[in-house]
């Protein structure tokens, strides 16, 4: 069970605006890698948000038992790639494949990787005039099996819980039919996310929450209770905090973007 969270600075913010091509690295990652997709690339273009310099594209792939995301700031020169999968990974060779197809500065940029097996409680000191997001890491054991319902209501009620804006609804998905052995779940929140993996085998749930804004994760606990007992809690601290690089709305998108449908979610 292997976390990777990579913080991409100096890319190019033409190749970051370009659906197509992320598209296309999403893919290429997932087979590089060797690890299992579930679905095809789901790609969200954010051109609506509060902060113009926040607009890009999220996007992601759910796998067996885990999920590859990118989050792109273009006008920050900048994207997040956050990967969670059961199978073995090397992160360097996804680091080379990025840097070649996705170019970034090595040395402003940073990666972290976490063993999800090993329980750990360690919280890494965040400071939200400084770091661009708290990632918070959770693991509970469960007593139950849960269903595809739970994990849904799970994941479209915590986002106003901790006062988040969903960019999609949730989306929850069996790793197969027959004798599924995973029951995942995600939710694109402003340019990060939410996700939920659940072993039907073991009953862990493994959550991962990444947001580009400062929240009280203190509260986690409480929302979390009815998935078991927590044995592992860690956050990390993403990134640092961008800087602004180009204030303009070429497409004047936040005037026409509707939103109505997160009223939905309330």
């Amino acid at each position: 069970m292997k976390h990777m969270m990579l913080d991409c600075y100096g890319a190019n913010r033409d190749m970051l605006n370009d659906l197509k091509y992320i598209t296309y690295i999403l893919n290429e990652m997932a087979s590089e890698l060797e690890v299992k997709p579930i679905c095809p690339p789901q790609l969200v273009p954010y051109y609506y948000g509060k902060i113009t310099e926040d607009d890009g594209i999220s996007a992601y792939i759910l796998l067996e038992g885990g999920h590859i995301t990118i989050h792109t700031f273009p006008f920050r020169e900048c994207y997040f790639v956050d990967i969670f999968s059961p199978i073995k990974f090397d992160e360097q060779k996804l680091t080379s494949l990025l840097l070649n197809r996705l170019a970034f500065d090595l040395n402003i940029s940073k990666l972290s990787v976490r063993d999800r097996t090993v329980d750990s409680n360690e919280v890494f000191e965040y400071d939200s005039s400084k770091d661009f997001g708290p990632h918070v890491l959770i693991k509970t054991q469960c007593d139950k099996l849960i269903t595809m319902e739970e994990v849904f209501d799970f994941l479209e009620r915590i986002v106003p819980q901790i006062d988040m804006t969903p960019i999609t609804r949730a989306c929850v998905l069996k790793n197969k039919v027959n004798k599924p052995k995973y029951l995942s779940g995600i939710v694109l929140i402003a340019q990060s996310h939410i996700s939920l993996h659940f072993n039907y085998q073991t009953k862990e749930v493994f959550f991962d929450i990444f947001s580009c804004a400062s929240f009280d994760y203190s509260k986690l606990g409480e929302l979390l209770k009815d998935f078991g007992t927590i044995t592992s809690n860690e956050m990390v601290a993403r990134g640092s905090k961008h800087w602004s690089l180009v204030k303009r709305d070429p497409f004047n998108s936040r005037k026409k973007a509707s939103k109505a449908w997160i009223k939905q979610t309330k």
